[in-house]
């Protein structure tokens, strides 16, 4: 239907061009005098465009779409470069090239910087940049270009959809966080046993005795070759902290933050070597085991800058998700709406409520409503570790906690 609108709109104009030229040209005939004919030859150059430009291929019009900036970060910049190229040499007068994205919001972030008008002449081609200043996280599409030309006067006019399609990514705001890893024993008595002493294998620091119980890939077969007896290697202790990552996907209004938090976060236990694990909850709870490699850490950041919060009736219920917190470890979690029905869902899957500690994300210089400080009193009377942060604190989330 769309296609013979299209048809029948392009038809019209283009009679409507004629018809502009067969009455000029009978106001002519029938009037006479040189001002009728004058009338006349001055519309015919235009009305000849325009029957040049009806039959004008826009199948010989391409578009080449460039993104200059890479790895876009919640806030951050966006620049795009789009080359306009033709086939031809056909003088083209006003062509309008619009950007379109799959979310009408884009225009608004945009600023209307997603349009741009050419006067193409004899040119073969024409390039544009433009800029979004504040890039929203979360995942865009770009689908593709809408190309308009038309004549001196608006009379005639043709479109063209190209289709060139990208994604683009945009990421939480990485924040450099003071990690501290939870080994400070204080007065609850919970987080020590959360570290583990694990060997180092990456290097090895010496060399030892054979003793029952080695693994045979620890075993320095060059000294055995030398000497006939059996040596193992000595590897560097490193302590390894358990920390599991639960975000709540709720609709929050400081549900941006969250992410921010949350991502910042893995971002810097994993550059201390802390075994990760990440959970969300939305329409069917993500989780994320052993986060140990760079592209098992990327895969993490995806989901975050594509997560959507939730209303709190859509959420899969905790209980039915959560096996990934009986493992063990330090779970944090972080929400914004830390309420009695799905602090109760946590608890219920974690084993010791006391080795959670709950980051409450508030927005900075806003008092707390009496509701939320009714529900991190009565999170705290079942002994969970409780922490209200602003962004401006999150760089010293960690510290603070384990000061307590």
């Amino acid at each position: 239907m769309t296609k013979i609108r299209k048809v029948l709109d392009i038809s019209g104009r283009f009679l409507f061009v004629l018809a502009i030229l067969a009455l000029t040209f009978i106001f002519a005939m029938f009037q006479g005098g040189k001002v009728s004919w004058t009338i006349f030859y001055c519309l015919l150059p235009f009305v000849i465009y325009s029957t040049l430009l009806f039959f004008y291929p826009l199948s010989e019009i391409s578009v080449k779409r460039s993104i200059r900036t890479e790895g876009i970060q919640n806030g951050g910049k966006f620049l795009v470069s789009l080359l306009v190229k033709r086939k031809s040499r056909f003088p083209l007068l006003y062509t309008v090239v619009t950007e379109k994205w799959a979310e009408d919001a884009q225009d608004l972030v945009a600023d209307n910087r997603l349009k741009q008008l050419f006067i193409f002449g004899f040119r073969k081609e024409m390039e544009w940049q433009y800029e979004i200043e504040q890039m929203p996280r979360g995942e865009h599409v770009l689908q593709g270009v809408m190309v308009e030309i038309s004549d001196f006067f608006g009379w005639f006019r043709k479109t063209k959809f190209i289709d060139a399609k990208d994604t683009i990514l945009v990421f939480p705001k990485i924040i450099d966080l003071h990690y501290v890893s939870f080994d400070t024993q204080y007065d609850r008595g919970t987080l020590a046993s959360l570290l583990n002493i694990v060997k180092d294998t990456t290097m090895a620091t010496g060399v030892r005795g054979y003793q029952p119980g080695d693994r045979v890939t620890w075993i320095h077969w060059k000294s055995f070759a030398r000497t006939q007896t059996l040596m193992t290697k000595e590897f560097e202790d490193r302590r390894s902290q358990e920390l599991f990552l639960l975000l709540d996907g709720r609709v929050s209004a400081t549900f941006e933050e969250q992410v921010e938090l949350t991502a910042s976060i893995m971002k810097e236990a994993s550059s201390h070597q802390a075994n990760l694990e990440l959970m969300t909850t939305g329409l069917e709870s993500s989780i994320f085991p052993y986060i140990q490699s760079e592209e098992q850490l990327h895969q993490a950041f995806v989901h975050l800058a594509k997560i959507k919060p939730v209303e709190q009736e859509r959420v899969a219920p905790l209980v039915d998700l959560g096996m990934g917190l009986q493992l063990g470890g330090l779970v944090v979690l972080i929400t914004g709406k830390p309420d009695r029905i799905f602090m109760q869902s946590v608890l219920r899957s974690v084993k010791n409520a006391k080795s959670i500690i709950c980051f409450v994300v508030v927005k900075d210089n806003e008092s707390t409503s009496k509701e939320l400080e009714n529900d991190i009193r009565t999170v705290k009377s079942e002994g969970v570790v409780v922490h209200v942060l602003g962004r401006e604190q999150f760089r010293e989330a960690f510290k603070e906690v384990t000061s307590r």
